[in-house]
């Protein structure tokens, strides 16, 4: 009984734990659900593992695959996978927590600082309003998007067109990088609609919404209060959303001269300018492509990496290190380089709490990514190490952009990548505190200090 009871406070008392273990509940649940007979279609066996990497890749909204995902799975398994889909982009934790308030109009605080933990919302004085907004957001970008995608599908596929695009709309706000567009060739992702500017442009918009994040669009609801001045939105959201338009234009310049005489050859100017934005936002990491990935050159993969390792807002539904690291990396670079003793932006100074963990996780993202992409190499050398780590980074940064070689990867290597998609969507220093059994010290113990050469 004691050690039950030890058992239940560690988890209770460590809200990233418990966040942690909820995305490894509703893995294991999706895994199970898929590898019934009922959610393949008929001649479609599955391995567990495979079911596994399915459910891993949609609850960590990813969109790596080893199945087509319309041609493997029934109707009751593509509804599964649509689910993890949702409660995987905004949390266990989070739909639990907007349905408690639903309920009963109020939060333990307990699930307050469970939740808060989830989305990065750090006033609890905030929390309802923010909860709610989290939920009307969401379900009106992903039902708006619907609509919308449904005049292209419905054209091509008929009433069927309409749960195409609902899936795809809720696929691109979370960023998952599912689809069913196998209903035309497997693993075409949305190759087929190279020319139809209503479906890039609908998914690059909500790819951008879902990944800047829940909060920083809160923010932006809530000008209004202010007169509309974006001056009174917070350094977070400034830094979101001047970071993210930044990288997916300059990503969109980069990309388009690159490929301009490759993989973009036989395309308009303007279509051209359109893939090329696309591809710069689906990095960021939705994982969604109108261009067959394993025909882009070594520099263009390096590129996209990236655009992938660096993803989007901590307060969104992509993943990477967030442009936040991003920035306050550059930033205290900037500040070493100058010889400044502060480093500020915005008219704030960032405390070094937040410049230490910037870097921790910049390293530790870097370790396991090298780690991984050796374990791989040893095992499946023939893909070639600029595919492995294009791969690796997709994985980590929960993109799901995919080269064909890779559905070719050995079980070992499979394993691997549910590994890196789970850290990657909870987060390297989430994982690492999973292992932290003993609290810290709190006593404060002074020690000289040392001078080091670097």
């Amino acid at each position: 009984m004691i050690k039950i009871y030890k058992r239940k406070k560690i988890l209770t008392k460590n809200p990233v734990r418990t966040v942690c273990f909820s995305f490894i509940t509703i893995i294991l649940i999706g895994a199970f659900l898929l590898y019934m007979p009922i959610s393949s279609n008929k001649g479609q066996h599955i391995y567990f593992l495979d079911a596994l990497y399915t459910s891993t890749s949609a609850t960590c909204v990813t969109g790596l695959t080893i199945k087509d995902t319309f041609t493997q799975w029934s109707h009751f398994g593509k509804i599964v996978i649509l689910i993890l889909i949702q409660t995987g982009g905004l949390g266990l934790i989070t739909f639990s927590s907007i349905f408690l308030l639903i309920l009963n109009n109020r939060l333990s605080l307990k699930n307050m600082k469970l939740a808060s933990s989830q989305i990065n919302v750090k006033n609890f004085a905030d929390i309802k309003s923010v909860f709610k907004n989290v939920l009307m957001i969401t379900f009106v970008c992903e039902f708006v998007g619907t609509i919308i995608l449904s005049f292209s599908f419905c054209k091509k596929f008929g009433a069927y067109g309409i749960f195409m695009a609902a899936f795809s709309s809720i696929a691109s706000y979370c960023n998952a990088g599912l689809d069913l567009n196998g209903i035309i060739y497997k693993n075409c992702s949305f190759m087929p609609f190279q020319k139809d500017y209503t479906v890039i442009l609908t998914m690059s918009i909500l790819t951008i919404l879902g990944g800047i994040g829940f909060v920083v669009l809160n923010e932006i609801l809530n000008l209004k209060k202010c007169k509309g001045r974006f001056k009174f939105l917070s350094i977070n959201s400034k830094i979101a959303i001047y970071g993210s338009l930044f990288l997916i234009f300059f990503g969109t310049l980069v990309f388009f001269l690159l490929e301009y005489n490759k993989s973009l050859k036989d395309m308009t100017i303007m279509e051209k300018i359109a893939n090329a934005f696309f591809t710069s936002t689906a990095s960021r990491t939705s994982g969604f492509t109108t261009i067959n990935l394993s025909n882009i050159t070594n520099f263009s993969k390096l590129f996209l990496s990236i655009l992938m390792f660096i993803g989007a807002s901590p307060t969104g539904t992509a993943g990477g290190i967030k442009i936040t690291t991003f920035i306050v990396l550059i930033s205290t670079t900037f500040c070493v380089i100058k010889n400044e003793n502060e480093n500020t932006m915005f008219g704030h100074k960032i405390n070094r709490t937040t410049t230490y963990k910037a870097v921790a996780l910049f390293i530790l993202s870097i370790i396991i990514i090298f780690i991984s992409v050796l374990c791989i190499w040893s095992i499946d050398s023939k893909v070639g190490l600029g595919n492995i780590l294009f791969t690796v980074t997709s994985a980590f940064s929960t993109t799901g952009f995919q080269i064909t070689d890779s559905l070719n990867f050995s079980y070992f290597t499979r394993c691997i990548l549910i590994l890196l998609m789970y850290i990657g969507r909870i987060g390297p220093i989430s994982f690492a505190l999973i292992f932290k059994l003993k609290p810290t010290s709190k006593k404060q113990i002074l020690l000289p200090e040392a001078d080091l050469y670097v």
